[in-house]
């Protein structure tokens, strides 16, 4: 473990982080964060909303004390569109090694390649969508320092098999005892709920199928409403 703890803040997960901790304990199972010999790549995969981004700051805030440098870079599939791949090298580089000065995307490639094999990083890429993302930002796991982790999110599985990625971790629906616990906690600040509201929470809950991001968006639309408006 490193011995001198980064100054950071941890990330923001969730007000309501139902089902979270028996996920996060597996994801941390597969990254083995105490074999300092080894790099690993693990890939979370999963539908939209199911949670994906949720555990990846999880296990981020869990195990960070491990790392020398820490970079999560959040919402790569829209800030690529926007900005460029050229752009995410450079927050990389800034995070890492404190430094953002690039020429091209191949250049980066050399230079993130080149700085990542000196401290051992724990990287995150959320919400990756192209395989060109992954070659400009991590390229292969024998880049990086011994001891170091990166963990992709991504709905599309085979982009991580394309990749290399061979440890994956796919995110299922919550089921329905913790559907129910999050909903409740989005639609009335509470655990359990009056039993009045029970058929109808229920058919909520289906209805959202077991998405987090479904089930917090019509909770927070029924909070403070009563029973002829949840109906």
């Amino acid at each position: 473990m490193v011995s001198k703890k980064i100054n950071r803040a941890p990330l923001h997960v969730a007000d309501y982080p139902v089902g979270l901790e028996s996920r996060m304990q597996e994801v941390k199972a597969l990254l083995d964060v105490g074999s300092d010999d080894v790099v690993h790549m693990l890939g979370i995969h999963g539908l939209g909303g199911v949670g994906k981004t949720t555990l990846a700051a999880a296990v981020y805030n869990s195990i960070a004390d491990h790392f020398e440098a820490l970079c999560f870079l959040e919402n790569v599939r829209e800030t690529s569109k926007t900005h460029g791949l050229q752009y995410l090298q450079r927050n990389l580089l800034s995070e890492t090694v404190g430094e953002d000065e690039l020429i091209g995307v191949k250049q980066g490639i050399s230079i993130i390649q080149h700085r990542l094999q000196q401290k051992k990083v724990l990287l995150i890429l959320d919400d990756v969508d192209k395989r060109e993302q992954l070659q400009a930002l991590v390229g292969r796991p024998d880049l990086f320092c011994p001891g170091s982790r990166v963990i992709i999110t991504t709905r599309d599985k085979q982009l991580l098999a394309c990749h290399g990625v061979e440890r994956t971790y796919e995110v299922n629906e919550l089921n329905e005892e913790h559907a129910l616990e999050l909903l409740s906690w989005k639609a009335f600040k509470l655990e359990k709920v009056d039993p009045f509201y029970k058929d109808v929470l229920n058919r909520a809950a289906t209805y959202a199928s077991g998405l987090p991001l479904a089930l917090e968006v019509i909770g927070s639309n029924l909070y403070g409403r009563n029973i002829e408006q949840w109906i």
